[in-house]
């Protein structure tokens, strides 16, 4: 199967099964796509599809956790979020009083943690059951399941991460639980307004993580660990970030060997901060546009050292590939001229060397079907691919 644009995708054949927030399926595997389901994606904000496509049947973009895990994720986290909105403390109050508020312990007998620790420890296990060491897919987003994607993305790639550095189980579980909450203030602000918001220009945007803090910290299975991971996820190496204004050292997040910490940001957060801004850039849809993972990696290097810890950034590169498995790519140069602007779609990717995949080329440069040519890109020094979005 390939990753296909929505716009593309009428009377192709799906790939992949699409569900709702409640865990409701939305589009089953094997469905063909009309005008009307098509139109339904994009009423959801749903912008690619895995679809069908001769020659590419042994193509499986796996998820790093099981559809099962990601499903039980999204409802245990729905629940959750249900049940702070039902409270109806926040509403129409202003940013101090709500700060006022969860001093004061308002929501602190709402339990957020306990069937939250048991799902993320339940993502930690499927993590290392399935064996993977770096994200293989694309995750299709919508609107109505954004929050709860996002949040099980970041856990996951927060967690390959930390992997990466050989954290102890402890530890990957804090990081976990961390950003799997990282965006809870949310919730706060989404009453105070009476909307959701993702705009960073927005005031009332940059005290999320203060109020995500807040919400937790009065729980006692919530451990300061956690609860910094919450509130710092948005503080920048070089002091600009919020709320805060900590700065970083760009060194390896593992833990300090005795010199002083204060006014630094926590290691585990500056993972999490990585992990969010990543998944907040990939596969998004902003004015239109997508952003392919390549792009929201190059510009997360460009702001490496100034926002983003360095030495994650580098370790970023080992769990994200450029070309994830199923994504159609464009042949820009490669060992053989005459396969120049073929077009194919990634099949596997090299455990060595993530950037250099398998790829199954299906079309010529005229978009002519031609005999799947499978080749591993491995093999040769030089090798630029192009994401067809």
């Amino acid at each position: 199967m390939r990753l296909c644009a929505v716009s593309e995708a009428e009377g192709l054949i799906v790939g992949k099964s699409l569900y709702h927030a409640n865990g409701k399926l939305l589009l089953g595997a094997g469905y063909r796509i009309t005008s009307s389901m098509q139109a339904r994606l994009k009423e959801r904000g749903i912008s690619h599809v895995y679809v069908m496509e001769d020659g590419t049947d042994d193509v499986i973009p796996e998820d790093v956790i099981s559809d099962e895990i990601r499903m039980q994720s999204r409802t245990v986290l729905a629940d959750k979020v249900s049940e702070l909105k039902r409270q109806n403390v926040f509403r129409n109050v202003s940013r101090n009083r709500a700060i006022e508020l969860l001093n004061d312990g308002y929501m602190k007998h709402v339990n957020i943690t306990v069937d939250l620790k048991v799902i993320v420890e339940e993502i930690l296990k499927d993590i290392s059951a399935m064996g993977n060491k770096f994200l293989n897919s694309v995750s299709i987003k919508a609107d109505d399941t954004y929050y709860l994607d996002h949040a099980i993305n970041v856990t996951v790639l927060s967690t390959l991460i930390g992997k990466k550095y050989r954290f102890t189980k402890p530890e990957l579980s804090s990081l976990a639980l961390g950003s799997f909450l990282h965006d809870i203030g949310k919730v706060v602000i989404e009453q105070m307004q009476g909307e959701h918001t993702r705009n960073p220009a927005d005031d009332l945007y940059r005290e999320h993580p203060t109020f995500g803090y807040l919400l937790v910290r009065n729980n006692s299975d919530i451990t300061p660990i956690v609860s910094q991971v919450i509130n710092q996820h948005h503080e920048y190496q070089d002091g600009s970030g919020f709320p805060i204004g900590l700065s970083g050292e760009n060194t390896p997040p593992v833990k300090p060997s005795g010199h002083d910490t204060k006014g630094r940001i926590y290691r585990l957060a500056e993972i999490c901060c990585v992990a969010n801004t990543f998944d907040n850039l990939s596969f998004v849809p902003h004015d239109g546009t997508i952003t392919a993972p390549g792009d929201a990696i190059r510009q997360i290097i460009l702001d490496s050292g100034t926002i983003y810890n360095r030495d994650i950034v580098q370790t970023l590169l080992q769990v994200v590939p450029i070309y994830p498995v199923g994504s159609t790519i464009k042949v820009i140069d490669m060992v053989d001229p005459h396969l120049i602007g073929y077009r194919g779609v990634v099949a596997k990717l090299n455990e060595k060397e993530i950037n250099k995949p398998i790829i199954i080329l299906t079309h010529n440069k005229f978009m002519k079907k031609i005999k799947p040519m499978i080749i591993d890109t491995s093999n040769f020094t030089n090798v630029d691919l192009h994401i067809v979005l």
